[in-house]
């Protein structure tokens, strides 16, 4: 698969470059300092690494002409701002993914695999203070679903591919697709980051 790293330190930048392309199953060629340089090119990145704070364009800003250039696009935020504001905006447009730099022992190659695989992917203390305001919330966005499909919700949440999901309620992976497709029709929405959003609202 096809990463692009969109990062404003060079340095920062070059050392993603390496390990993506270090891990089997992809590559990366794109490295850009801000996201106006990618967007002017043709080729598209199946996941992209994306900072928040870059010259020109910000990397929340960046999220919505990068999925309308490509709704494909599998977007993980890699920034060092982590207050809650950054990351529900990152999550409301569409990001499906949040590394806080600061968090040790992150190991690229899972996350990679992970969103790959259909999932989301966010670092412990990320995922914390998602799913805390799904706990405070869910009682007033999420009553209409059965207990089975508030287990598939807290799971994606969480930033469980659905294997991972499936695995922990002892069910199939198709029965977690099912849940998702009745848990969208019944909160009247098309995408992970929807979902997000309404956890947070």
């Amino acid at each position: 698969m096809k990463v692009a790293v969109l990062e404003d330190d060079p340095v920062v930048g070059k050392i993603l470059q390496e390990q993506v392309n270090s891990i089997p199953g992809f590559t990366c060629d794109m490295v850009y300092e801000n996201p106006l340089l990618y967007l002017e090119q043709e080729a598209n990145a199946d996941i992209i690494l994306l900072d928040v704070s870059m010259p020109q364009m910000s990397g929340l800003e960046a999220i919505d002409p990068i999925l309308k250039k490509n709704p494909e696009t599998s977007i993980i935020m890699n920034t060092i701002r982590d207050d809650d504001e950054t990351i529900f905006e990152a999550l409301k447009r569409g990001a499906i993914g949040y590394l806080d730099k600061q968090s040790a022992g992150v190991r690229l190659g899972e996350v990679l695999d992970i969103v790959s695989e259909g999932g989301a992917y966010m670092t412990p203390r990320i995922a914390r203070r998602v799913f805390h305001s799904f706990q405070g919330r869910k009682g007033k966005n999420f009553e209409g679903l059965s207990s089975g499909e508030k287990n598939v919700v807290s799971g994606i949440l969480e930033g469980l591919s659905y294997k991972m999901i499936a695995e922990r309620n002892d069910v199939t992976i198709n029965t977690i697709r099912m849940h998702v497709k009745r848990i969208y029709r019944k909160l009247n929405i098309n995408s992970k980051g929807e979902l997000f959003n309404l956890a947070n609202s």
